[in-house]
């Protein structure tokens, strides 16, 4: 992982993001890029009311404003890390901020973000990470609001159950698993029947993983009496105090928009660790 995106629209999140970036940069010996966009004003048909000029006008340099504010964070973490980087404070031609987002990190290594906050936010839109993960091609890494967020993963636990999101999720993870010191790769216990194949052996991947120099360890645990797969792994890795959750993203198309499943949107919104996530 040699080239780091870092999405900084949620604003609340720029001090906690740019600090994890940088740090993950540094310990990567990677280049880091920063971006804010700046988003058109969203407009819905059934508003009649006309927008005077400068009203749009002082929108715009309100979100301008505010990637100027990012930006200086985002420089001061990078230059106390001693990392490579640029910063981009990108104008969009659309409301949707995640298109510009996706754009550049189809280009990188690894896209990171901020854990979604749950509602709608003035500076990005409310299916941002949806779309980031299901569209972006790349392995997206989530910081949560709260909780662990250090860039050094010692201690990471992988979600398994044998799926082509699953796969993707391990290997676009792989430089984490052999920097760790431990590396749990666990499936659930009674997953539903569709979810299971003949390649969710924990144990065999286990052994076929010590030839990149990974030190893992295999574990079936029960679902015991968690809503989904997503819960009862999120339990494990809050038991066991880990560094890293990495997990494939589920999710579907309804209607020409990505919706996360159950276990992915269930981790998204209780996560206290970074969470690693691929489609």
């Amino acid at each position: 992982m040699k080239n780091l995106l870092v999405s900084l629209n949620d604003y609340d999140l720029r001090e906690r993001l740019s600090t994890f970036a940088a740090e993950l940069a540094r310990r990567h010996d990677a280049y880091l890029s920063g971006v804010y966009v700046v988003p058109a004003l969203r407009l819905y048909p059934v508003v009649t009311v006309h927008l005077p000029p400068d009203v749009l006008e002082a929108q715009r340099k309100a979100f301008h404003k505010r990637g100027e504010e990012v930006g200086e964070v985002f420089r001061k973490a990078c230059e106390e890390a001693r990392v490579h980087y640029d910063w981009h404070l990108e104008e969009s031609f659309t409301p949707l901020v995640v298109d510009t987002v996706i754009g550049m990190g189809r280009m990188r290594d690894l896209i990171i973000t901020g854990q979604p906050a749950g509602e709608e936010e003035p500076d990005q839109e409310a299916d941002f990470a949806d779309r980031l993960v299901m569209e972006s091609g790349r392995p997206v890494l989530f910081v949560p609001r709260e909780g662990k967020a250090e860039a050094n993963f010692r201690y990471v636990v992988v979600g398994w159950n044998g799926s082509r999101e699953a796969a993707r999720a391990l290997h676009d993870g792989l430089e984490f698993l052999q920097r760790a010191e431990r590396v749990d790769l666990v499936r659930v216990n009674g997953q539903p029947e569709e979810e299971e194949s003949g390649g969710a052996d924990v144990e065999q991947l286990a052994s076929l993983l010590v030839r990149h120099g990974v030190n893992a360890k295999g574990y079936i645990i029960p679902q015991d009496g968690h809503d989904d797969p997503g819960a009862a792994l999120m339990n494990h890795a809050d038991e066991q105090n880990a560094d890293l959750l990495v997990m494939g993203a589920w999710g579907h198309s309804r209607l020409r928009e990505y919706v996360f499943g159950g276990a992915t949107r269930h981790v998204l919104q209780e996560m206290k660790r970074p969470v690693l996530m691929s489609h």
